[in-house]
């Protein structure tokens, strides 16, 4: 299928509707099945695409686009404010792309930076228990020599034992709910960013429908106005034509009665 401007400006269109870069992360299931139902909305008006192929003919019109803004903001300083529908969209669309790909890599970054700090926590917990491990082993000799007793044996007697296996559990449980209490707050720190990113970019949305409603209010304003004016064009050509042809009569009849007089 050849791409045309008004393919281009029905594909733009769907994927405004669908709000793509609004509800759905990029590389995700949800974004696939999002390019999908462009597709379809696009087959439904009886044009041949798939899932692919509007996908890349979106990057390809972005890419063109961002290169046309930079050059003319490298020439004039900034870009054309008369723009075509297709432009309009394009720009729109361009900056919810944008603004998505920021938070996606905060996202990233803030579970990278939870991961490392779990990592750095547990560390620290092994080593507070090897540290207390260490400790009561020195206590244990300590109180031994005291009373007399020679170290015969290597091996932990069964209270020992059994006082390094408390220590050592109470330990564990302590890295464990430290574990889950910084996973708790890792959700809730995800949850509230991703409610903040969706309120943001459904405002952005509604401002953009807005801006696209005057848009299209102008643009009718325009239709009608040229339309008004082609038929005062009109008008006025028909008056014109009604005159010369009354003008016409009127000589044909002097004509007609200066022959008759030279008779």
């Amino acid at each position: 299928m050849v791409w045309t401007e008004s393919k281009d400006l029905s594909l733009l269109r769907a994927i405004a509707a669908e709000g793509i870069f609004v509800n759905t992360k990029a590389g995700s299931r949800e974004r696939g099945t999002a390019w999908l139902n462009v597709a379809s909305a696009l087959v439904a008006e009886s044009l041949t695409v798939t899932a692919r192929s509007v996908r890349d003919r979106y990057h390809i019109l972005a890419r063109k686009w961002k290169a046309k803004v930079g050059a003319e903001e490298k020439e004039s300083g900034g870009g054309d404010k008369h723009m075509t529908e297709v432009e309009v969209l394009l720009e729109e669309l361009v900056e919810l792309e944008s603004e998505s790909e920021k938070v996606a890599e905060q996202q990233d970054e803030a579970k990278k930076a939870a991961a490392a700090k779990e990592k750095k926590q547990a560390a620290e917990m092994r080593e507070r228990a090897l540290e207390r491990f260490g400790e009561t082993r020195k206590r244990q000799n300590e109180t031994e020599k005291e009373e007399g007793k020679k170290e015969t044996k290597r091996r932990r007697s069964g209270g020992e034992a059994l006082e390094w296996l408390k220590e050592k559990g109470e330990g564990l449980r302590e890295l464990k709910e430290k574990e889950l209490q910084d996973k708790k707050e890792e959700r809730e720190i995800q949850k509230m960013q991703h409610e903040q990113f969706v309120k943001q970019l459904q405002a952005t949305q509604v401002a953009n429908n807005e801006q696209m409603k005057m848009f299209q209010q102008q643009m009718l304003q325009q239709m009608q106005q040229q339309q008004h004016q082609q038929q005062q064009q009109q008008q006025q050509f028909a008056m014109l034509q009604h005159q010369m042809m009354v003008m016409m009569q009127q000589h044909a009849q002097l004509m007609s009665n200066f022959l008759k007089k030279d008779e």
